[in-house]
C-alpha cells in the first residue's frame, strides 16, 4: 500500500509535471552579482519547460525610477537538466530579446542561438549593446526541442507583479505561476547601461519587492 502522505504529493506533483514544472529536490543557490538586473530571488527552487516560449518581462523603471532606454550588453540564463525524471533532447535554444510591455513581446532585436548548461550560467553576449526600450523582453524560445527543453530553473517568490511568463502560439502570455495569485520568476537576468543617465547609477540593483 502507498503511504497516505506519498498519495498527497502525488496529488499535489502530478498536475505540476504534466503542465512542465518540476520541484528540485533541495533549493540550489543561484549566485549574482551587483552588475545584473534580476527579479528572482536567487534562490532555485523549481525547473519548467512549460510552453514553447519562456520569458522575463523587464520594466527598467523598477530598477530606476524614470529609466530611460536600456544598453543591453548580454543576458545570463540558468538551466537544470533531468528534474522530475525529464532529460533534455536538446541543450540547444534560441535566446530572443523584443521590445514590449507587459502584455507580451512586440518588436524583435536580436534572436541568437545559446548552448544551455546544466545548473551553471550561460550567455547571451552582445559585444555592440542592443538599444531597447525601458520595457523590454528575454525570451527562451525552444523551437530546436519536442518537448520544451532545455527547462529553465525558477524561484519560490511570487512577485508582487508577475515578470515571467510563457506561451506557445505567441499570442497570448500566460504568468508563471506556482502556487499563485502572482508569478514566481524564471532565473533570466540582465545586465549593461541605461541610456540616458549618469554613470553612477549604472549596475545599480533594486531590492526585491
Amino acid at each position: 500500500m502507498v503511504p497516505a502522505l506519498t498519495m498527497t504529493a502525488l496529488r499535489i506533483l502530478l498536475p505540476l509535471l504534466l503542465v512542465g514544472n518540476s520541484p528540485l529536490g533541495r533549493p540550489l543557490p543561484v549566485p549574482g552579482s551587483d552588475d545584473l538586473y534580476q527579479y528572482d530571488d536567487g534562490t532555485a527552487f523549481w525547473t519548467t519547460w512549460a510552453g514553447l516560449n519562456r520569458g522575463t518581462w523587464f520594466h527598467m523603471d523598477d530598477f530606476y525610477p524614470g529609466a530611460g532606454g536600456f544598453d543591453l550588453a548580454q543576458l545570463e540564463f540558468w538551466f537544470f537538466n533531468g528534474a522530475g525524471g525529464m532529460a533534455w533532447d536538446t541543450p540547444f535554444f534560441l535566446a530572443e530579446v523584443w521590445n514590449g510591455g507587459s502584455g507580451g513581446p512586440e518588436t524583435q532585436l536580436d534572436q541568437t542561438s545559446v548552448t544551455a548548461i546544466h545548473y551553471a550560467p550561460c550567455y547571451s553576449t552582445y559585444p555592440s549593446p542592443l538599444q531597447t526600450d525601458p520595457d523590454f523582453w528575454s525570451l527562451i524560445n525552444t523551437e530546436m526541442s519536442s518537448g520544451g527543453w532545455p527547462s529553465v530553473l525558477g524561484d519560490n517568490t511570487p512577485q508582487a507583479v508577475n515578470h515571467s511568463f510563457f506561451s506557445d502560439e505567441f499570442l497570448v502570455w500566460e504568468p508563471w505561476i506556482i502556487q499563485g495569485p502572482t508569478a514566481n520568476d524564471f532565473m533570466i537576468r540582465a545586465s549593461g547601461e541605461f541610456s540616458l543617465l549618469e554613470e553612477s547609477t549604472w549596475g545599480s540593483i533594486k531590492a526585491l519587492f
